[in-house]
């Protein structure tokens, strides 16, 4: 497989891979999410990707930044910030 069709599938897989984490995060609520701060980052290997959530506590919000990487190169990166009722904004 080239180069540029390698990055481009590693770019899809990222994308998804970035989608399913902010789900699972956004469903585990904010006592979970919380919990996560307290041993950030956290990073798990899929594949030939690594995926990498940073959770920060900024006043009453959660701050959640997700990375999907592999070596230097990062392929896809989103987060949120979720309030203390589990409600979440994405910044623009």
């Amino acid at each position: 497989m080239s180069g540029a069709r390698q990055n481009r599938r590693l770019r899809r897989r990222a994308i998804q891979l970035l989608e399913d984490e902010l789900d699972r995060i956004r469903a585990i609520g904010p006592g979970a999410v919380r919990e996560m701060a307290a041993h950030s980052p956290l990073d798990a290997a899929r594949d030939e990707l690594t995926v990498t959530a940073k959770v920060d506590e900024e006043d009453d919000r959660l701050l959640v930044l997700v990375e999907v990487w592999s070596g230097r190169r990062i392929f896809a990166t989103g987060g949120f910030a979720m309030l203390p009722d589990g409600s979440t904004h994405t910044p623009d």
